[in-house]
């Protein structure tokens, strides 16, 4: 795995412990870790897990994990915690959060669900560990511990519940395993987070059922395959006891129908698009249009074609998933990818304006559009856009990687690197981000005000990298 890569200085782990040795986590009103502390960990794990290259750069998937996440997170009472969602490339079932309210989930997973309200029941759950401070709690319990180490075998820990094999060869020290333990969760943090998550997803709209009927599965996959349970068992233990007490609470509540939204089918499609063998993938989808002429199928088509560098077939499986779903932007971009595949340039910023001009919000459809309009050498106009964009959403950090292409596009090379290091410096990666500052400094034809910024910018990401350092 490219993850294990950014384990080197983890101390180890992971063989799950069992949860009736673990200590009750308790509420943070018992725990000494600040908000700041907990956020500064948080910040840490994701900079080493982007840096692994585990989360796909896929503005589609993270468009609708952010959507379905902030459903879910206006319905819960977080009681002022941000929440950021992420993807991870993985074909495990599993799903995580982190400190400072990152919540991971794999790709295997979405591919897995039967419904909408099964990834719901998932994020839920996860939501409420944060809500609840079960994540605070164990951090807290490792203070003697550096951020650094923390972070770094935070990151194993995410790594070992994909991969049981690979997570006990870097077993070194009893100090490790105690930690692992100690961030498993207990049995009473996991009927909280079922109960908290149940009330969520019943105030959010989805099917309650879909949180139980997703845990079910898990164990009846479990006990098939004895010793090899899904990682996400490996970190919430699931009990008959925790089963049957999850549907109690379901016969007390209203019975409620949640149809799976188009972008959930399309989402899951995109993914399984993505698995396996590239030609397979065509084939797979080939049989399921061919079974069930759908739009999510013949979306899938279309991006298993575009995978296997058959931009034709791709054209027309889009068309035909396009005319089953008209009124869905995620149609807009497949159309638009498959002209750009076959140079089609006009096409797609005809295809990306007309989208545009439908859902002006979609943030997909605009980043397609920029990248259209850089390749047809009309860098002058995109950048006007990205000016705009940026002044309605000045911490994307996708449109600062555009606009630092347009303004090297426009000969601009000081201002590029300095777009491209603020793209980095929003990331958390401050070396990266440093290091496109001192290239900026030494790019000819800066104006004074433009050198005047680079030399401040840097100045405060040197101070506050040896802040800290310490």
């Amino acid at each position: 795995m490219k993850m294990q890569r950014a384990l080197i200085l983890a101390l180890a782990l992971a063989v799950p412990a069992r949860a009736v040795d673990l200590p009750d986590l308790g509420d943070i009103s018992r725990s000494s870790l600040s908000r700041d502390r907990e956020d500064g960990i948080g910040r840490e794990i994701m900079r080493q897990i982007r840096d692994s290259g585990e989360i796909p750069d896929d503005p589609v998937l993270a468009e609708y994990l952010t959507s379905i996440g902030e459903s879910l997170v206006s319905a819960a009472q977080g009681g002022g915690q941000s929440f950021h969602f992420f993807l991870v490339k993985d074909p495990t079932l599993n799903a995580f959060a982190l400190p400072g309210g990152y919540i991971g989930v794999h790709t295997g997973l979405i591919s897995a669900s039967r419904s909408e309200s099964e990834l719901a029941g998932v994020l839920a759950h996860e939501l409420a560990h944060v809500t609840q401070h079960h994540i605070a709690r164990m951090v807290d319990d490792q203070r003697g511990v550096g951020l650094a180490t923390l972070a770094a075998l935070a990151v194993a820990i995410l790594a070992a519940r994909s991969n049981s094999e690979a997570s006990q060869a870097m077993i070194t020290t009893s100090q490790a395993l105690a930690v692992q333990r100690q961030l498993d969760f207990t049995r009473e943090n996991e009927k909280e987070a079922d109960r908290i998550g149940l009330q969520t997803m019943l105030a959010s709209g989805y099917s309650p059922q879909g949180m139980a009927s997703f845990f079910e599965r898990l164990q009846s996959r479990s006990r098939a395959v004895e010793g090899n349970a899904p990682g996400y068992l490996r970190t919430h233990p699931l009990t008959f006891e925790r089963i049957a007490d999850m549907q109690n609470r379901l016969a007390g509540l209203p019975y409620r129908q949640h149809a799976d939204s188009a972008d959930y089918l399309l989402a899951r499609a995109r993914i399984q698009a993505e698995e396996g063998e590239r030609h397979e993938a065509v084939k797979r989808f080939e049989a399921q249009a061919a079974d069930r002429p759908s739009a999510e199928n013949w979306y899938g088509l279309a991006r298993a074609s575009l995978r296997a560098g058959n931009a034709p077939r791709a054209r027309e499986a889009a068309a035909r998933a396009a005319a089953l779903m008209p009124a869905a932007p995620q149609m807009a971009v497949l159309q638009a990818e498959t002209a750009l595949a076959e140079n089609r340039t006009a096409e797609a910023l005809e295809l990306t304006g007309k989208g545009l001009r439908r859902f002006d919000a979609y943030r997909p459809l605009v980043y397609l559009h920029l990248r259209a309009l850089l390749r047809a050498g009309r860098a002058e106009e995109a950048l006007a856009r990205l000016n705009d964009q940026l002044r309605l959403l000045p911490a994307d950090t996708t449109l600062y990687a555009l606009r630092s292409e347009a303004y090297l596009a426009l000969g601009n090379p000081a201002s590029s690197h300095l777009d491209q290091a603020e793209a980095y410096r929003l990331l958390d990666r401050l070396d990266a981000a440093m290091e496109q500052l001192q290239i900026a400094q030494r790019a000819r034809g800066a104006d004074f005000y433009t050198q005047s910024i680079i030399d401040a910018r840097l100045r405060g990401l040197r101070e506050r990298k040896q802040r800290e350092d310490k």
